[in-house]
């Protein structure tokens, strides 16, 4: 995997870039402030951009915008010393792949890039779950604005009651990738099952809420 790592904090900067080589992942730049990582992902097109939430000037939400929007083949995943939900809520929303706590075990977050990298929500599950509680009960469907594309589409398909081997085939993915994202699915939603997702949908959503390209 190619990475561009950035962190105001030189020196976890260059341990967590030495930490990821030793675990036969490629650096290919280190970078001290969001709009280098900008640029450096411009230069390297890496799989992975991994930065920092907060820098002395500010957060680097600006600039995982623009990485997702310009740059839609590199993950981008946010690394934060907090594990606050509001602000995964606020990576996810403007196109981060994921939100890693700077507490976690290398291991744990090299497992995370993995996932981002295979289009997974790169997100420990707790946390994720704490995040898309609902704010109120007068807006059920609060959480459809931070679905992913393929979220969107498994979705669909546990509307029309489709089984994991028919959403993995519709999505051409293997099985055991299909139900990680049903599981993404069902926990932004802040549901138990498949069944409780379709009633939601059911009972709350209409024509309009869904993309354009997925509307009968």
């Amino acid at each position: 995997m190619r990475i561009v790592v950035c962190d105001d904090h030189r020196l976890l900067l260059e341990a967590l870039g030495a930490s990821l080589e030793a675990r036969g992942h490629d650096v290919v730049a280190m970078t001290l402030t969001p709009d280098d990582a900008v640029a450096a992902v411009a230069e390297h097109a890496p799989d992975v951009c991994l930065i920092d939430l907060h820098f002395p000037e500010g957060t680097s939400l600006e600039a995982v915008r623009a990485l997702t929007a310009r740059h839609p083949g590199t993950k981008v995943v946010v690394l934060s010393a907090t594990a606050d939900p509001q602000a995964v809520v606020g990576a996810l929303s403007v196109g981060a792949a994921g939100f890693l706590c700077k507490a976690m075990s290398l291991d744990a977050i090299c497992l995370m890039l993995d996932r981002a990298v295979e289009g997974q929500v790169a997100v420990e599950a707790t946390l994720l779950q704490r995040a898309f509680l609902p704010p109120s009960a007068h807006d059920p469907l609060w959480a459809l604005r931070f679905l992913t594309d393929r979220e969107w589409d498994v979705l669909w398909c546990i509307t029309r009651g489709l089984a994991t081997q028919q959403i993995a085939h519709r999505l051409g993915v293997q099985n055991s990738t299909a139900r990680t994202h049903v599981q993404n699915l069902l926990t932004k939603l802040g549901v138990h099952s498949r069944l409780e997702a379709a009633a939601l949908l059911a009972d709350h959503g209409s024509a309009a809420i869904w993309p354009a390209r997925l509307r009968a």
